[in-house]
């Protein structure tokens, strides 16, 4: 019974020595760049009782306020942008409440460099250079707002927010960029 027990702890032993000496698996560097997103603003009285329409947060909001802005509603949720410079993603489809506003919306990373950071938000309409370039610091927590002067309604003018969050978890966790 006691050369049963040595011989187990002996077997034991080996394997936990076997498992410390593998060597670790190193975790992924963290991306250097921070993720961007944007929200698309559309001048027009939020519908009522729509709980599922995305929530326009207070800082945007007193922003839009002391701008004269009275009907305001959001068209997106935050979107992520591509970490690459100047590579357009659609941010969105130009529809809300089911319909047509505006033509479709892209997005882009337009410049990052000297702790600064560019997007430009371009669409709206089917005549070129429709759009609003953004630029503030890069780094998490920076936020900004910008009109779209050439796409306005009888409500009003469209906005873009801006907002530079940490770098992606996702793309951290797979190497991805």
């Amino acid at each position: 019974m006691t050369r049963l027990f040595l011989a187990t702890i002996a077997v034991l032993s080996a394997l936990a020595a076997a498992n410390a000496q593998k060597p670790t698996q190193k975790k992924a560097a963290r991306p250097k760049s921070n993720q961007v997103y944007v929200k698309i603003i559309w001048p027009a009285a939020p519908a009522t009782g729509d709980k599922d329409r995305p929530v326009v947060e207070s800082w945007i909001s007193e922003q839009l306020t002391k701008r004269g802005q009275t009907k305001f509603t959001a068209a997106t949720a935050w979107v992520p942008l591509d970490v690459k410079e100047d590579e357009p993603m659609r941010v969105w489809s130009g529809g809300l409440d089911g319909q047509a506003r505006a033509c479709p919306v892209s997005g882009r990373i337009t410049k990052r460099s000297d702790s600064r950071i560019t997007v430009h938000v371009d669409g709206w309409a089917p005549i070129p250079g429709v759009g609003a370039t953004i630029s503030l610091k890069d780094e998490p927590g920076s936020r900004a707002i910008a009109s779209v002067n050439r796409v306005k309604t009888e409500d009003g003018l469209p906005y873009v927010a801006v907002l530079v969050g940490p770098p992606s978890e996702k793309a951290a966790a797979t190497g991805d960029r």
